[in-house]
């Protein structure tokens, strides 16, 4: 399933809460929320779903490759038109 951007950048945000609730909290609440074995290893968690969530915002940053391959010079001359380009 593909996420929208929109969707990306909400869960980074739930994410980024989550982060900032896993510092600023102790050893053991942390645990019991996140449902890990130690404050170390629930930040660690949350780290690496922000780095593949902002890995996947980095996609919808990228500009479009338009080269789709087909050669429209040759299509036109095919079909009779003046040129594409």
């Amino acid at each position: 399933m593909t996420m929208t951007r929109y969707e990306i950048e909400r869960e980074l945000d739930s994410l980024y809460k989550g982060l900032e609730i896993a510092h600023n909290s102790d050893e053991q609440t942390v645990c019991r929320v996140f449902n890990t074995d130690s404050k170390r290893e629930a930040i660690q968690v949350i780290t690496d779903e922000i780095d593949n969530y902002e890995s996947a915002l980095e996609k919808f940053d990228q500009p479009a490759n338009d080269d789709d391959g087909m050669d429209y010079d040759a299509l036109c001359s095919v079909q009779g038109l003046a040129r594409y380009a």
